[in-house]
């Protein structure tokens, strides 16, 4: 029979959540001393230290909430996750947005602008009637 240190009952307070087998392993593997599980748990009793098994977010690591069955994450990781997903697939839509509008209908657009100042311009130097007076008027032929 071996004696309790305080960095084994310590070990039983930091590694309760991974249950008795895993603490009993554990002071085995840094201690070098070999406890029954049955000892873990009654030393675990006395010390008021919880041995159930919890489980642990593979992302963050905190311990004891529930985890997302499809996730396999804590709601903090799936929310985060969840919205990384978003941001990507908005990504992606304005890409192809983008794509679809192209180099050519940008071009176009330029084009249109200039055409319009143009118009703009001649019509204010030799006093005309811009478009929007003619169509107002109803003698817009465009």
């Amino acid at each position: 029979m071996s004696r309790w240190t305080t960095a084994q009952m310590d070990t039983i307070r930091e590694l309760g959540h991974l249950g008795a087998e895993a603490v009993r392993d554990e002071i085995e593997r840094r201690y070098g001393v070999s406890h029954t599980t049955h000892a873990v748990e009654m030393m675990a009793s006395r010390i008021h230290a919880p041995l159930k098994v919890q489980q642990v977010c593979p992302d963050c690591g905190v311990v004891g909430l529930r985890l997302n069955r499809q996730t396999g994450l804590c709601p903090r990781c799936t929310e985060r996750q969840h919205l990384e997903e978003a941001v990507a697939f908005n990504d992606l839509l304005i890409e192809e947005r983008m794509e679809a509008e192209g180099a050519e209908t940008e071009e176009m657009r330029r084009e249109y602008d200039a055409m319009r100042q143009r118009n703009s311009r001649l019509c204010r130097k030799y006093g005309l009637k811009s478009l929007a007076e003619r169509r107002r008027e109803g003698k817009a032929s465009v």
